[in-house]
């Protein structure tokens, strides 16, 4: 199976005096992971370099994922051998971009803002530009636009425009801009698709214009959603049934939770004013492209004008572009909560805990599959696979069941449990999954028996319950 991976480099290697060489830079990170298998466990420190361009006002434009994490930050340009210390001022997980600042502004001395140009179109020619693996300085290929598409995005497992490229970018150069003939970006490279030849993409200057907006209020607020789950309307007694007329138009099937506007079986005509095809796809700049543009070339808080079909009657309505926040979230540069309550582990349910279990995940993804947050539940808790063995927790197994109740009480969030938990007043707890599992211990003895898991395991504490 093919599959999507991080740039970190480009291996084929070639120099244009031409180039705005002295735009591009190195950028050596220190970064944590966090191991959310075992949270209890320190993070380890990793070192790597990716690349950046430098932008307007003195800012670096780089990949989130080069920078993600970091605890020490140095950049380097082009022919200095000197490294300048710097920090990310503003990061957007979502579209995998970042920003970077140098407190020494002297590092800017001799170089020149690129400019991003958004006006782009497939077989157009790009250069791209980056630090390859093999080599100290900089290096670049060429090649041209081969698709600008909606895809999911490596890093964030986010659906956003990207553009395809035919340039031979292998594993580096993460945060290496993609430029045109006139040497302006536009594209910051991200990721390949493994197994194929030169099969790569960047992040479209669309996307990193409507990024580079938001954060001029000083804060990154995200890319905003509708919160619907769509069908494409391809046959025609689903239109006969809705009463369609025109053929435009894209059938709403699903409402997240605390969005007003929409209906179920709401047919979508317009966003904008632009049609929205039997596809969910408009006319655009770049050609066909998913309508999801609309709203992410604006901003949070904006309105978009909606033209649906309710009730075989067309209406016209105003909606406020909003983050919806997903049941199951994918966490950043954090440390992993959890909770040891005799020698058991819980943890919240993250996307980074099912990557972490692999193929034992199949389970909670089923259980899951297309479930919102709701008012009275807006954060599953998993009883980890991983446990500290003691004659307390004698014969518990789990395989990443997820806790429902405790002592016949529904579980909220993870913080919820953890009250729960800490608040027992029994003498026995009784904590249910919705696998039908369940565990019952001793209150007094589940408590004590950490002293014991401390000194046999060598743990620090029983608990990490914020990491923001």
């Amino acid at each position: 199976m093919k599959k999507l991976l991080i740039l970190t480099l480009l291996t084929i290697i070639s120099y244009a005096s031409t180039l705005p060489t002295n735009s591009i830079v190195k950028i050596h990170t220190s970064a944590s992971i966090s191991n959310y298998k075992y949270p209890w466990q320190t993070s380890k420190i990793y070192r790597y370099v990716g690349s950046g361009a430098i932008i307007e006002g003195n800012r670096i434009l780089t990949s989130a994922h080069v920078v993600s994490g970091a605890r020490f930050l140095e950049v380097q340009k082009e022919n200095d051998p000197k490294k300048y210390i710097a920090s990310v001022k503003y990061i957007s997980h979502q579209a995998d971009l970042a920003i970077v600042e140098v407190g020494d502004k002297t590092f800017f001395n001799d170089t020149k803002p690129l400019k991003l140009n958004e006006n782009v179109k497939t077989r157009d020619e790009i250069t791209v530009l980056g630090y390859p693996l093999g080599g100290k300085t900089i290096s670049t290929t060429t090649g041209v636009i081969s698709r600008i598409e909606y895809t999911s995005y490596v890093w964030s497992n986010e659906y956003l425009l990207a553009i395809q490229v035919d340039a031979a970018i292998n594993s580096g150069n993460s945060g290496g801009a993609a430029l045109d003939k006139n040497g302006d970006i536009v594209g910051i490279a991200m990721m390949r698709l493994k197994n194929a030849d030169n099969i790569s993409y960047v992040v479209p200057s669309v996307i990193i214009n409507t990024f580079l907006d938001d954060i001029k209020d000083g804060k990154v607020d995200g890319f905003g959603s509708d919160g619907l789950s769509i069908n494409h309307i391809n046959n025609d007694s689903i239109k006969k049934y809705f009463g369609l007329k025109n053929g435009d138009g894209i059938l709403v099937t699903k409402v997240a939770y605390g969005i007003k506007e929409f209906k179920v079986n709401d047919i979508i005509l317009e966003i904008d004013g632009k049609a929205v095809a039997n596809d969910a796809t408009i006319d655009s700049l770049f050609g066909r492209v998913h309508c999801d543009l609309m709203i992410h070339q604006k901003q949070i808080g904006d309105k978009v004008r909606f033209k649906v079909l309710r009730d075989k009657k067309i209406i016209s309505f105003d909606y406020t572009i909003k983050r919806i926040e997903p049941l199951i979230k994918k966490e950043f540069a954090k440390e992993p909560r959890y909770l040891i309550f005799g020698g058991l582990t819980f943890t919240p349910l993250t996307k980074n805990y099912i990557l972490s279990i692999g193929s034992n995940s199949n389970g909670i993804n089923n259980l899951f599959y297309h479930q919102d947050r709701s008012q009275e539940f807006n954060e599953a808790v998993v009883w980890m696979q991983d446990n500290f063995p003691h004659k307390v927790n004698r014969g518990y197994a789990s395989q990443a069941y997820v806790v429902e109740t405790v002592n016949d009480i529904k579980v909220h969030n993870f913080k919820h449990f953890v009250s729960l938990i800490d608040n027992l007043d029994t003498e026995f707890v009784v904590i249910d999954t919705m696998e039908k599992h369940k565990i019952i211990l001793n209150v007094k003895e589940a408590r004590e028996s950490f002293k014991d898991l401390k000194r046999i395991y060598r743990l620090s504490s029983d608990r990490m319950l914020s990491n923001d």
